[in-house]
């Protein structure tokens, strides 16, 4: 085990669930008990007049190998794999000339600091990390199961499931689970659901995490805490900055060409010295072992991935989850952003406004459908059975077989039932009236065959989400320089929403095929370090990646149950929260360039002080590590309260 691990171990909170084996005890007590004898040696040979040469240098390399067994192991991996100014290296080197030229207290020294002061580095870091992630964390530890008929309290963590949980008010579902009794009124904010409080029902689902504002429910799980919403939301939030490079374009830059810069700049240091002063070679040597340890960049980046951290907890606490360190680079440098019409601009909450029976009246037409679109979720099949109004009969519905994009085909009371849009009926061989394809701009229709008999349509209406106008408006202020909407409708209903939305660039009748074609035009028109970004709704995100940088999905809270392929999430929030998004993207590269440019600004400081030997190695060391500390400490405000409030929108 590695100091990060140990370190990651000891900071371990109890809200995530961290807990110490004996084995990693054993671990961290070994490496704890290094340092500490180490020490003591080394106060030995300082303070101890009895303590002659050459036992002084003795005692010290000893010291310095109890301390630094581990470098000097990883020093030896680093070559190995052909890294050859891997830090570990660079400081066994410095420390090892040390010795040779007689300064064996200073090199026993850097050993020692280089590893607490790593032990800092690491404490800062893994603490801040700790800290930001305890902040989306919405599970609860205990759950009220019901056990040979009476109620027992027991760890959330052992609810399996088919148990039977109480949940009462003001208290948080552990598990996800089916309510058999009661109705409430459940809060899904605590999962970043901006869609807030919403009514629950028997025979309704609820999340993990979500808080019962209502009466006492009787539930059934059918997820595990392990698997539930709380967890999954958890994992993607904590595993998204570990997914892709978390350096910006401009540090990994730093990163890649400085070891060779300051490489060429330590050879000079050890040679001219000695030829154009009177340096001696030993002292023109240590100053460039210390050049070498001092310059590198790990200190000075240590804090970036945490800051990466931050950005997707406090992205998560406002509905917005992000998948990667790619996507959240791509957001920071929008420069078009596409809609989808439905689902984002419009509402995608579609109402019944007619129903056409063939052979049937309207409450009947409206019955078969709802029963057959039973288990579809999309917005089609909400808006029929919130029309149909009546609690659908599961015993009726069977051998159900869903087509995604067209519909399904159902068996309804035994009898065979086709759903779905104009395709569905044609592989169907169903024929359509002429009379009942004609749908008046921005309506859809949704076609009922019976036995691949034609039965009827029902006609929906979307309607323009709120706030889409002033969503746009803000988009233009963040920077975006261009805002596109890729309509389904005719060119003059996609004309007629964009001129009152303010869009001056459309795509009318926009399918799949040409959905994909349209973004990849956008996408070649982009100016350079510019990036496309398209927002649609899950439904648009069922196939491979779009032609965009990043895919956007307008989803609610289930989607934290179901595996999606988008970049960025936005839960149950308008089309307001991509601007947002943007901002939360932009903050997150400012501040990482800014906290990096403050930790190398000391670094230069030191460099310099090392290169004209005015400082000693330890000393630069201890130095380095404060300034890495304090970069890392400051990303836990980052994202929270006055400093993040004040100045993440709009940052460039």
């Amino acid at each position: 085990m590695n100091r990060s691990e140990i370190l990651e171990k000891l900071t371990g909170s109890s809200a995530v669930g961290r807990k110490l084996a004996a084995g990693e005890l054993g671990s961290v007590a070994v490496f704890v008990a290094r340092l500490v004898l180490a020490s003591a040696a080394f106060a030995l040979a300082l303070l101890l007049d009895s303590v002659t040469e050459p036992w002084v240098t003795v005692i010290l390399a000893a010291a310095a190998l109890v301390a630094g067994c581990d470098v000097i192991i990883s020093a030896v991996f680093g070559v190995m794999r052909g890294d050859w100014l891997n830090r570990e290296l660079l400081t066994c080197a410095a420390a090892l000339l040390a010795f040779l030229f007689g300064a064996a207290v200073e090199g026993c020294a850097l050993i020692l600091l280089y590893q607490i002061a790593g032990v800092f580095i690491d404490y800062a870091v893994e603490r801040t990390r700790r800290s930001v992630l305890d902040t989306i964390i919405c599970d609860t530890p205990n759950a009220n199961r019901m056990e040979n008929g009476r109620e027992a309290t027991v760890p959330a963590s052992e609810l399996s499931q088919g148990d039977t949980i109480i949940i009462r008010t003001g208290e948080t579902v552990p598990c996800d689970c089916l309510i058999l009794e009661g109705e409430s009124r459940v809060d899904r904010a605590p999962l970043g659901d901006a869609s807030g409080v919403v009514e629950a029902h028997e025979g309704d689902r609820l999340l993990s995490g979500c808080v019962n504002l209502g009466g006492e429910l009787r539930c059934e799980v059918f997820e595990e805490q392990r698997d539930s919403a709380a967890t999954r939301l958890y994992r993607r939030v904590e595993g998204a900055p570990r997914r892709g490079e978390a350096l910006p374009e401009l540090l990994l830059g730093v990163k890649r060409y400085l070891p060779a810069v300051i490489t060429v700049l330590a050879v000079l240091i050890a040679a001219l010295p000695p030829v154009f002063s009177d340096v001696k070679l030993s002292e023109s040597i240590r100053r460039a072992a210390m050049f070498l340890v001092i310059a590198s960049p790990v200190s000075m980046l240590a804090a970036v991935p945490v800051i990466r951290l931050s950005a997707c907890c406090g992205a998560a606490r406002a509905g917005i989850l992000f998948d990667s360190n790619g996507a959240m680079d791509a957001m920071a440098s929008a420069g078009t952003v596409a809609f989808a019409q439905t689902g984002t601009i419009t509402e995608g909450r579609l109402h019944v406004t007619d129903v056409k029976g063939e052979r049937m009246d309207r409450e009947t037409l409206l019955k078969i459908a709802a029963h057959a679109l039973t288990y579809m979720n999309t917005p089609e099949a909400q808006a029929i059975r919130e029309a149909y109004g009546e609690r659908v009969d599961l015993d009726l519905v069977a051998d159900y077989s869903t087509a995604p994009g067209y519909g399904i085909e159902v068996r309804v009371g035994g009898i065979p039932i086709r759903v779905g849009n104009r395709a569905l009926m044609q592989v169907g061989h169903v024929d359509i009236p002429a009379r009942d394809l004609y749908v008046e701009d921005g309506d859809s229709c949704v076609y009922v065959a019976i036995t691949d008999e034609y039965a009827g349509c029902i006609v929906l209406s979307d309607t323009v989400a709120d706030g889409a106008a002033d969503a746009v408006g803000e988009l233009r202020r963040t920077g975006v320089e261009n805002v596109v909407m890729l309509s389904p409708g005719t060119r003059d209903r996609a004309a007629s929403l964009a001129a009152g939305l303010g869009i001056t660039e459309y795509y009318a009748e926009c399918g799949g095929e040409k959905v994909k074609t349209s973004l990849s035009s956008l996408k070649q028109a982009l100016a350079p370090g510019r990036s496309l970004v398209f927002v649609g709704t899950e439904g648009d995100f069922t196939g491979p990646h779009t032609a965009a940088d990043v895919d956007i999905a307008m989803a609610d809270a289930e989607t934290l149950t179901r595996s999606n392929s988008c970049d960025v999430i936005i839960m149950g929030g308008g089309i307001g929260k991509v601007s947002e998004a943007i901002g939360i993207s932009r903050y997150a590269r400012m501040l990482s360039l800014v906290t990096a440019a403050g930790a190398g600004a000391v670094k230069l400081i030191l460099l310099v002080l090392a290169a004209f030997g005015i400082s000693t190695l330890w000393f630069t060391v201890f130095i380095d590590a404060i300034a890495a500390v304090a970069a890392a400490l400051v990303s836990i405000l980052a994202f929270s309260g006055e400093l993040y409030g004040s100045g993440s929108k709009g940052k460039k």
